[in-house]
């Protein structure tokens, strides 16, 4: 399962949650931002998992989120996110991780009930939930769509996106949030540098 490409926002009890990396499994492994600097965890509480899974439109409601359940959450999310890495850096990767994706794909995943014209509901629990993004992680680290995987260089972002770009040259996992930074940010070097060639 894949979400659009462009930025989706949910701000839920002052969690915002975005969806930018052009699939769910990599926007998953995003619910830790700035990994290498400031590590905020998105996932605090059990019912952060379940606003994530409504927010991502993996399934329409979650309910009974036990600590347990956060816990296989996040050891899922960072299977993802070490074996995307490997991904995107041309390594082969920890087979322990993908043992730890294969387990939670053999769950039963969200599947879409049909209920009018345009109109569909998705219903399961958290084993559900984390079978769907298992085996979009699994689609995903095992096909081709491997190498379109890239890293932010938007620093301090450390998240991950697929670069569908025709010319495969994206660098930033949004152009309205880390590349507006780093536009910025040169652009005040340059007028820095200006100003002092001109004195």
């Amino acid at each position: 399962m894949t979400t659009c490409a462009f930025e989706i926002p949910a701000h839920t009890r002052g969690v915002r949650f975005t969806f930018v990396s052009d699939h769910v499994a990599l926007d998953f492994a995003a619910t830790v931002a700035w990994r290498t600097t400031r590590h905020t965890e998105l996932l605090a509480e059990p019912e952060d998992f379940a606003r994530w899974a409504t927010a991502a439109e993996v399934v329409d409601r979650l309910e009974a989120v036990s600590q347990g359940d956060l816990v296989a959450a996040r050891t899922l999310r960072e299977a993802i996110y070490r074996l995307a890495l490997a991904a995107a850096a041309g390594e082969p990767g920890d087979p322990q991780d993908a043992a730890v994706i294969r387990r939670a794909a053999a769950h039963t995943p969200v599947r879409p009930a049909l209920q009018a014209l345009g109109e569909v509901e998705r219903r399961g629990g958290v084993n559900e939930v984390l079978a769907t993004v298992a085996a979009s992680a699994s689609d995903l680290l095992g096909g081709p769509g491997r190498l379109l995987i890239r890293h932010c260089t938007g620093e301090p972002c450390t998240r991950l996106f697929l670069d569908r770009s025709r010319a495969g040259t994206r660098r930033w996992c949004s152009k309205r949030s880390c590349g507006s930074r780093i536009n910025a940010a040169a652009y005040r070097r340059r007028v820095r540098q200006d100003g002092q060639t001109t004195k």
